[in-house]
């Protein structure tokens, strides 16, 4: 396959044990030095780490100790651990259940904070289903459709919901207790107990009925495609970091020639997976054609950012030819929120995801010419 070829062989990442099952495992006994970049199905840490975490899988669990920060996206993310730094999660669930010493940002349809677990800081967060359990050093605020709050903030509470929403979805336990105002945003009242301790004052805002949360909900959806992007990025540059320079210079030196197979292989592979589909061959491997294809498109779209994040860096005097990481930021956030434009952004993805498939292939194939 194209996807795999792109980085077979490619430069070590910081750990990675068990790399060919794509499950990685650190070990209660095992210290990781630095920083640690992964990118797999499964990744457990029951170790430390004496720096960040970046990783992107399926499913994360962290139980040992990581004295940076975490920035994960994951199907499931499940914290036991402490954690010396910021806590920044996006996913479908999300549980906090150890001491994080700084913010948490969170992003994902169930989030919970068990009663175990203690934030130094403040928490923001966006979501659907919300539990706060345990101890918020500092506020709580965000964006959620239900929340059930049964622990300890210690300054306030400030949270929005959709307009839509029928029924009572912010719900403050008798065991709860806010140190702050609470001030919700919401068109039915909150149900909080009499038992519940809030300090300051209580404040509900009722959202006019014409108004709507549609552009707040883009918002986060902008932002979680955003952050699971950079993610994305960083496992390739530290997973291939080489390979990805010469990936990306090739596309700087020839856009032109480097678009043409582009877009012939983004036009190609959709009819070439309906041929397979009625073929002997069959169904699954046109299957795989198709996800070939969607995946050559998200990663198309991330190395054309580092091009353009690159250009961009380069016009200032800002970057030199082996960094990475802040042309990845600028280019990401400028294609995406630029893909974002109505009318528009269509065209900017388009041409991002063919510039971006030209590069993979020019590489591949000279590597082939090089055999």
């Amino acid at each position: 396959m194209l996807a795999a070829a792109i980085f077979l062989g490619s430069a070590s990442i910081a750990y990675a044990a068990s790399a060919q099952t794509g499950n990685i495992y650190i070990s209660p006994d095992e210290i990781v030095s630095g920083n640690l970049f992964v990118a797999g199905e499964i990744l457990t840490i029951d170790g430390s780490v004496s720096g960040d975490v970046i990783a992107a899988a399926q499913k994360i669990i962290i139980s040992g100790r990581v004295d940076g920060d975490i920035i994960a996206v994951a199907q499931e993310i499940i914290i036991n651990g402490d954690v010396g730094g910021n806590v920044r999660i996006a996913g479908s669930t999300l549980q906090i259940n150890g001491n994080v010493a700084r913010n948490v940002n969170s992003f994902g349809s169930a989030i919970s904070f068990g009663p175990n677990s203690r934030v130094g800081w403040d928490v923001y967060l966006a979501g659907e289903n919300v539990n706060i359990n345990g101890v918020i050093d500092g506020g709580l605020s965000g964006y959620a459709q239900k929340v059930i709050i049964s622990g300890k903030i210690g300054k306030s509470v400030n949270l929005a919901q959709d307009i839509k929403q029928s029924s009572t979805s912010f719900i403050i336990a008798p065991t709860a207790i806010i140190n702050g105002d609470l001030s919700y945003e919401a068109t039915k009242e909150a149900e909080i107990s009499s038992q519940a301790s809030v300090a300051g004052e209580i404040k509900q805002i009722v959202p006019l009925v014409e108004k709507s949360n549609d552009w707040l909900v883009w918002a986060w959806k902008e932002l979680f495609v955003i952050f699971s992007a950079l993610v994305v990025g960083l496992a390739i540059i530290y997973i291939g970091k080489n390979i990805t320079i010469k990936i990306l210079t090739n596309m700087e030196d020839n856009p032109l020639k480097i678009s043409l197979p582009g877009l012939a292989l983004f036009l190609a592979l959709p009819p070439l997976a309906l041929i397979i589909a009625f073929s002997v061959i069959g169904i699954p491997l046109s299957i795989i054609t198709i996800s070939l294809w969607m995946i050559l498109i998200y990663i198309g779209k991330i190395f054309s950012a580092l091009v353009m994040g690159r250009l961009l860096l380069s016009k200032v005097g800002k970057v030199a030819g082996d960094k990475l990481i802040w042309p990845l930021v600028i280019g990401v956030l400028l294609i995406w929120l630029l893909a974002a434009i109505p009318y528009f952004g269509w065209l900017v993805s388009l041409s991002a995801a063919i510039f971006g498939i030209g590069g993979l292939w020019n590489y591949v194939y000279r590597e082939r010419q090089n055999i």
